[in-house]
């Protein structure tokens, strides 16, 4: 009787592909496509690898991944792509290894990495192990989706800078009655206290504070951007960043 998990880690050599068999099917495909073999080095690219990378097949096939698609990390090491420290936590590398050693498809790994010619790009990666000619290899399918998760930031901001802006229009309409009341009172107060002393600055000092207060509800009401801080251990709006009223005045 077969072991099952055993056989499940055998490639089933009946769909193997040739190179050129292989090429022409990644080739039509609209990502970015590579197949990476045993030594880690590019075998076959596709054409949009080719676009993704900003370099042609040539420039590809036979260099290390890293290398091939321009890792800015590669050169941080003379050991090479996959000696440094940064290797040891890319994505990439350790979904390719797994892919390859488990011979198991590993499906939209999401990761961040760092490009030479392309900066900070998030993409989102599948693998599946085959048969090439014979030799174990690894199909690695790259989708570049920075974009996306620019809008999905955006979009999650835009949100959060609406809550904002209600929760801040709330707080402002409760306080500004109260401040009124409590700013008249104080005028009271000091046209009754007819000669300077400790009662009449502590009364002037009331009604300092309660201006301040207006002044920071009138920031709150020109917010028009989600702009946060450091305090203690959480994150606070800045309300400072935040209000238009504040920008227009330091301009």
């Amino acid at each position: 009787m077969t072991d099952n998990t055993t056989a499940g880690k055998v490639l089933d050599e009946s769909k193997m592909y040739t190179k050129e068999g292989l090429l022409e099917i990644i080739d039509a495909l609209p990502l970015a496509i590579a197949v990476i073999d045993s030594n880690r080095t590019v075998a076959l690219a596709n054409k949009s690898i080719c676009l993704f990378t900003n370099k042609n097949k040539l420039q590809l096939m036979g260099h290390v991944a890293g290398e091939a698609f321009g890792c800015i990390h590669y050169d941080d090491v003379p050991e090479g792509c996959g000696s440094g420290p940064e290797c040891l936590k890319c994505k990439l590398r350790t979904t390719l290894r797994a892919t390859m050693e488990q011979k198991e498809t590993q499906h939209m790994v999401e990761t961040v990495m760092m490009f030479k010619n392309h900066g900070k790009r998030h993409l989102r990666f599948s693998t599946l192990p085959m048969m090439l000619s014979g030799d174990e290899v690894v199909l690695l399918a790259i989708e570049d989706i920075t974009k996306i998760k620019k809008r999905e930031q955006e979009a999650m901001e835009k949100g959060k800078l609406s809550a904002v802006i209600q929760t801040a229009g709330a707080v402002c309409h409760e306080m500004n009655q109260p401040l009124m009341v409590i700013n008249g009172l104080a005028e009271l107060l000091l046209e009754d206290l007819q000669e300077d002393g400790t009662q009449k600055d502590i009364v002037k000092e009331i009604k300092k504070q309660v201006e301040r207060l207006g002044s920071i509800t009138g920031k709150l009401m020109g917010i028009t951007r989600y702009k946060t801080k450091g305090y203690l251990s959480a994150e606070i709006i800045d309300i400072d960043a935040a209000s238009d009223l504040n920008s227009k005045k330091n301009d």
